[in-house]
């Protein structure tokens, strides 16, 4: 059954399927985790289930009443109500599934390993998107060309502003799938030998194309991704040898920068890139960026609202109503300047773009401790700094995205819970690995046991050998 599993891995980079039913988050590889559900159900009943999870699910079910309740008493639609409900059932699937692949796999790291090795093969879909996208609008578009793009990607921004969409519902979004999905995927590849030329290949090729996604989000979350990396996986003796690499890493993209956005040497011509651009020039002028400046007010709007219902919010999927109700505290001139402003009063399916702003807005006090409750399952799980990392990036993600079916959450909330997770250190140096195992031979006093150096690349190569082979 794990076939279905490597098949949504696969296809994890797809999330705006033209063939999906709602609106903005939709991969299509929720249909196939929910097949692998199904197909396991059984075995559900028999997992092993931590206190805390039981909680977590009781608390939410509960805020779920409490908004029909808030939606029936206040005669509001129940547009919000029924898409959080869909979206927090389909989150709640998509965990019990990788629950499952957890407790069926543990133990066996090549059917992990299998699982980031398709993650990663799943890209060679977005680099020949990607490519094609790239040949239509900046070599010779055709209709041939729209029908194969739009087969993955439904949005058709890339035909007017110039920029790559890969298959995602829009550039932006890149950096939820790269931080959460492939990158994680290369380090753990890489930790353990297994990160081969055709995989490497396709990395490469798909952040050489996403320099024409043009989008902000997407540079500053692999920064911020470098940066988290070097000080959560670092230790004393690599530190000073990382911040110089990273220095040195700083200083090569800034001249690409300017030879892109301020030279422009592949005569770029879009608004995006002359967004872009202004913003490099004059980064003072960030503030006044339309695009920007929607988001913080969504943003502004969701925190200033929790005050009108401190303790329960407005009910989950009922941000529509908090927006509403704060529509006056918009400054006029943004409303002339951002049309979508003034059109998002008739939205009652209305997003934050922020969990955090969403969860004070629509929860109250209730989001916020049931964010801190799952933060603290998080947290209680044991592990090495792979797993602290992994953590940051998946509470970072959720500034830019509100989404309850957001699949990397519960991918990686079941991820933590596995041995093979729990026990992966990156980062240090080859001298720190094996003072560590010789201490550990010492402790038992068996260090005769250790392998020859020889001995112990025969087995490397084995295990590769037999992992490539089964994969």
């Amino acid at each position: 059954m794990e076939f279905f599993m490597y098949a949504a891995a696969f296809l994890f980079c797809i999330d705006d399927s033209p063939f999906m039913f709602g609106s903005g988050y939709k991969p299509i590889s929720v249909l196939l985790i929910i097949v692998y559900l199904l197909f396991q159900l059984p075995k559900l009943f028999r997992l092993k289930y931590r206190r805390i999870e039981f909680f977590i699910f009781a608390f939410l079910v509960v805020c779920l009443l409490i908004s029909f309740v808030q939606v029936t008493m206040n005669h509001y639609q129940f547009v919000g109500l029924i898409n959080a409900s869909e979206t927090l059932g389909s989150g709640f699937a998509c965990y019990l599934a990788f629950k499952l692949f957890v407790n069926e796999c543990d133990g066996d790291d090549t059917k992990f390993t299998k699982l980031f090795l398709w993650m990663i093969r799943g890209y060679s879909i977005a680099v020949a998107v990607g490519f094609l996208e790239f040949l239509y609008v900046y070599g010779a578009s055709s209709g041939f060309l729209s029908s194969i793009i739009h087969f993955f990607v439904e949005r058709t921004g890339y035909i007017t502003d110039g920029r790559i969409h890969f298959s995602f519902s829009e550039p932006s979004f890149i950096s939820l799938h790269t931080n959460l999905l492939l990158l994680p995927a290369v380090v753990i590849l890489k930790n353990k030998g297994l990160l081969t030329r055709y995989h490497k290949m396709i990395v490469v090729l798909f952040f050489i194309l996403s320099l024409f996604s043009l989008s902000i989000r997407f540079y500053l979350d692999i920064l911020v991704f470098i940066v988290a990396y070097l000080f959560l996986t670092s230790n004393s003796r690599i530190f000073f040898k990382r911040m110089f690499v990273l220095l040195l890493s700083c200083a090569a993209v800034i001249v690409l920068t300017n030879m892109i956005f301020v030279q422009n040497i592949f005569g770029l011509n879009s608004y995006h890139f002359y967004r872009m651009a202004n913003m490099i020039e004059n980064p003072g002028s960030a503030g006044n960026d339309t695009s920007t400046m929607i988001r913080a007010t969504y943003t502004r709007i969701g925190f200033e609202s929790f005050m009108d219902h401190p303790l329960i919010g407005y009910g989950l999927g009922n941000y529509h109503y908090a927006y509403v109700a704060h529509f006056n505290s918009i400054n006029p001139a943004d409303l002339q300047k951002a049309q979508e402003l003034s059109n998002a009063v008739d939205d009652y399916n209305l997003h934050t773009y922020d969990m955090f702003a969403r969860l004070a807005s629509e929860m109250g006090l209730l989001g916020i401790a049931a964010f801190l409750l799952t933060l603290y399952f998080a947290l209680s799980l044991r592990g090495g700094n792979f797993s602290k990392l992994m953590i940051f990036l998946v509470v970072y993600s959720q500034l830019q995205f509100d989404s309850l079916s957001l699949i990397q959450l519960y991918l990686w909330i079941a991820l933590l819970q596995s041995k093979y997770i729990a026990d992966l250190k990156i980062g240090y140096s080859l001298d720190n690995r094996l003072s560590e195992t010789a201490t550990q031979y010492f402790k038992v006093g068996s260090f005769s046991n250790l392998p020859k150096p020889e001995e112990q690349v025969g087995i490397n190569h084995d295990h590769r050998l037999s992992i490539v082979k089964e994969t």
